[in-house]
């Protein structure tokens, strides 16, 4: 059944975002509603302050309106923090050579999640890494291939049962008919990576707030997926304690370093306190603070990428979505150096809407919609 318009919300590790929208031409999103609003967040894997969770979700709702919009139902974001993922791979005997049916992957999808149930966690997707047929050739689409036997290399992305019973409880008491979850880093992946890009293997690191999580993107799934609690706001916050600002001063000033500039010791940034006067930041001090940071993300980034060391390729494509460091000006480059790979934004294919730091949202309203 087609959707008109999806009720989706992202909760970021210090920032919830939820969005009315819909479909519109030439693969446009309509935007009915929009609000995004800072709340206590998550750390470690763990809200900070579960017990507001429910009060935010209900203001939103009432603000949208959702029963004049007529909506019934919510689709919520699973950070990667709540998540994990696993591989396996699925064989099946055709009994003869013929046309391979969608009847066929879907009964591989079907064997994978019934070996895959757990107790613990939520199975929120199946997704195929790649295919192979009986003569050795693998396929990304054998739906009409001839073959007698099919494998499949699947991704199984779980969330866990604790974020999903808390969800659970909170669109019941605001009566909902139903809610679906979607992995925030798949969305991502299958929206801001081309296809012809995953067919080999491509990386997508999403740095947030509180959060980076680092993810190999094969197909249409997830090969790996590692998550570590270091962001944008750790930059923060060593800058107020560095400079004696405040966390809004610190953010002001973040918002002005441009990493590439190579200052002389006389060098400063003029920044406006929350007073209005006007104070002199040594700029080579700054961004100093900031690079030192930003290379503790990227030591991260590289030890996740370690623990997939037979993933490790040197022409792999590099994605960075997330407003943690792409909104520094120069930080996606300092990444790029630190990590020794040349990096690109990972953006929403929309027009006005591809800043890496939308890149989330709009791509759980894309799986939505679908």
């Amino acid at each position: 059944m087609k959707k008109d318009k999806v009720l989706v919300f992202e909760f970021g590790s210090s920032f919830l975002r939820a969005i009315i929208a819909g479909k519109g031409l030439n693969n446009t999103f309509v935007v009915k509603s929009f609000k995004e609003v800072a709340y206590d967040g998550f750390y470690e894997g763990k809200f900070l302050a579960p017990d507001k969770l429910s009060t935010l979700f209900s203001q939103i709702v009432n603000e949208f309106d959702c029963q004049k919009e007529n909506i019934n139902k919510v689709y919520i974001g699973v950070p990667s923090e709540f998540s994990s993922v696993s591989t396996t791979t699925v064989s099946l005997n055709l009994g003869s050579r013929r046309k391979i049916r969608q009847q066929d992957l879907d009964q591989l999808f079907y064997i994978a999640s019934e070996r895959a149930k757990d107790k613990n966690v939520e199975i929120l997707s199946v997704n195929a890494l790649s295919y192979m047929l009986d003569e050795g050739r693998s396929s990304f689409s054998p739906v009409g291939e001839n073959a007698t036997s099919i494998s499949a290399n699947l991704s199984i992305i779980y969330a866990n049962r604790s974020f999903i019973e808390t969800f659970n409880k909170i669109v019941s008491a605001n009566e909902f008919e139903s809610v679906e979850y979607i992995s925030e880093s798949l969305a991502q992946a299958l929206f801001v990576i081309s296809k012809a890009e995953r067919e080999d293997l491509a990386l997508l690191i999403d740095v947030g707030d509180l959060t980076t999580s680092v993810c190999f993107v094969k197909g249409d799934g997830l090969s790996n997926m590692a998550s570590f609690s270091r962001g944008g706001g750790f930059i923060t916050n060593d800058l107020a304690e560095a400079f004696d600002l405040s966390m809004s001063e610190a953010e002001r000033l973040k918002s002005i370093i441009v990493l590439s500039l190579k200052g002389k010791n006389s060098d400063f940034y003029e920044l406006t306190t929350d007073l209005g006067k006007v104070v002199k930041i040594p700029l080579s001090s700054a961004n100093e603070i900031v690079s030192y940071r930003i290379e503790e993300i990227a030591q991260a980034i590289s030890k996740c990428m370690q623990l997939f060391s037979n993933a490790y390729i040197n022409y792999l494509p590099v994605y960075l979505t997330g407003a943690g460091v792409s909104k520094i000006k120069g930080g996606r480059d300092f990444l790029a150096k630190c990590l020794g790979r040349n990096i690109k934004y990972g953006v929403a294919p929309l027009p006005a809407k591809d800043k890496p730091e939308l890149a989330s949202i709009y791509s759980l309203v894309n799986e939505a919609l679908k």
